[in-house]
């Protein structure tokens, strides 16, 4: 029952963060063990706002579009339908709402990489918002007569994304500046559709429809083009096909250096020379990572890891061999275990500290040993490009099997910062193995970026933990050892007893 009425499989949800709290109805579907489900955020419009969720759960079409049985049958899914409160809109608990996604993929057998979220009018609005500062956590959207600030949505480059408006909204007019009485201010779909495709989205989709058609084919005022998007079945499915599982973001660094990052924020890099190109770690996406690379570059690729952990070599077997310390090799049966692969030692190609990987025409990407986080750990710079690749040497996890002594790192970490005093190599981009060793991964993180002072900061940090002097929590996530956490400044390290030595 809710407010009195009963409604099949739902329960009421209370959302919270920094003071700010939504009350939410949750539709649960049928599930089985060991599977999980996409989950559908809708936002409703002005008039469902209030403390009454059967405002939000009445409104058809709406939210029910994904609770009917037909729809369940076919595609069982959660739906999360919070309730905006009276005089506010939805851009204020964006941050809320995107917390409250991650929230219910922890509670429940939700898919993270099948997030979608649609929304009407206010809500197509909130839809909007929440890709432009989410877009890393958003599988597919159905905004439908919302409106957008146009230059932020540009952030939303890969996110798939269909839209809906009429030609004669009354309420919010398809295109130009709209202010809201709701307090956002944006430009109706028509407009932001053309800044989501001009910033090179490739799977942003517009129907409009034509001025009359609201009224004379659907019988509803021309604002409610939610009547005829929700009945929209090519849409629908086309948002349900989508998943983040194989899908890579790629951002252009500088001329010979591209980034890319999976659905799990692993981060990859490629790096042109004059005679190849070099891929740096594979991340766990499900998509085929050397494709992908190869379609950034004429140049053959190679593959070049900085450490033996799943997300950083889970797809190196689509090369016939790669780069990567043989003090790893250890590691591979761990990962052969846990992903069915079959990574040998045959298949790597040895790198020390000092070595070089020569890409051609001046670009020379050099190794450097900074074992500690695995026992071969290493970083790669390239001085031609200003960049320094470092995958996980410095947002350190010390809690895992293999990992070297505390003592030892630090050691590594001097020797490290002893050439990068040299002439050379004193304006590099320290360039990480995720994004959010840095939080830099949304908005309301504060972002700390790799750099100089966070290696004098590490070096700070390893003597106060090796000498007892910092305070050390604990830290959730260990492998059958307890975990630990401490801070210092720009840096921090999680760590086990047996490392501190």
């Amino acid at each position: 029952m809710i407010n009195g009425i009963e409604k099949k499989n739902i329960s009421v949800k209370e959302l919270k963060k920094d003071g700010r709290y939504l009350n939410a109805a949750l539709y649960t579907p049928k599930t089985e063990p060991g599977k999980t489900y996409p989950l559908v955020l809708f936002l409703h419009g002005a008039g469902e706002r209030g403390d009454d969720l059967n405002l939000v759960l009445d409104f058809t079409p709406g939210a029910d579009t994904f609770m009917t049985d037909a729809w369940q049958a076919e595609h069982p899914c959660f739906v999360l339908a919070p309730q905006c409160p009276e005089e506010q809109c939805w851009v204020p608990y964006v941050d809320l709402l995107a917390q409250s996604l991650l929230e219910m993929a922890a509670q429940y057998p939700v898919d993270i990489c099948r997030l979608y979220v649609t929304g009407v009018s206010m809500g197509g609005a909130g839809t909007w918002e929440l890709l432009t500062r989410y877009p890393h956590k958003i599988a597919a959207a159905m905004p439908i007569c919302g409106y957008a600030e146009p230059f932020k949505l540009r952030a939303a480059k890969d996110v798939p994304v269909w839209a809906f408006h009429a030609e004669d909204d009354p309420v919010v007019p398809v295109t130009g500046y709209y202010h809201s009485p709701h307090g956002a201010v944006g430009v109706g779909s028509r407009m932001a559709m053309s800044s989501l495709r001009s910033s090179g989205n490739r799977d942003a989709h517009y129907t409009e429809y034509p001025a009359g058609e609201m009224e004379n084919v659907y019988h509803t005022h021309p604002h409610g083009s939610w009547t005829a998007a929700y009945q929209n079945k090519e849409a629908l499915e086309w948002m349900f096909g989508k998943t983040r599982f194989d899908r890579y973001e790629i951002e252009f660094i500088c001329p010979g250096v591209f980034y890319m990052e999976d659905y799990n924020n692993d981060s990859m890099y490629l790096v042109e020379g004059k005679e190849k190109a070099l891929l740096i770690d594979t991340g766990l996406g499900g998509g085929n990572v050397r494709k992908m690379a190869e379609s950034l570059t004429s140049l053959p690729v190679e593959l070049a890891v900085t450490h033996a952990h799943i997300d950083h070599l889970l797809s190196g077997d689509v090369f016939e061999k790669y780069y990567m310390s043989k003090k790893d090799v250890p590691l591979l049966p761990r990962l052969n275990d846990g992903t069915g692969k079959n990574f040998t030692e045959k298949d790597v190609i040895d790198i020390k500290d000092g070595d070089v990987i020569d890409l051609g025409g001046g670009v020379q990407i050099e190794v450097a040993e900074v074992e500690g986080h695995t026992p071969g750990s290493v970083v790669f710079i390239d001085r031609a490009h200003k960049c320094m690749f470092t995958g996980d040497a410095f947002g350190l996890w010390m809690q895992v099997p293999l990992a070297r002594p505390i003592s030892e790192y630090k050691a590594a970490v001097l020797r490290l910062k002893e050439k990068l005093q040299k002439p050379g190599y004193t304006e590099l981009a320290f360039l990480g193995g995720h994004r959010r060793q840095e939080g830099g991964e949304d908005p309301q993180d504060k972002y700390v970026p790799n750099s100089y002072e966070k290696i004098d900061d590490m070096l700070t940090l390893c003597d106060l933990i090796l000498e007892k002097k910092i305070e050390a929590k604990p830290f959730p996530m260990n492998f059958g050892e307890p975990a630990f956490i401490s801070t210092y400044k720009t840096a921090y390290m999680v760590f086990m007893e047996s490392v501190r030595k």
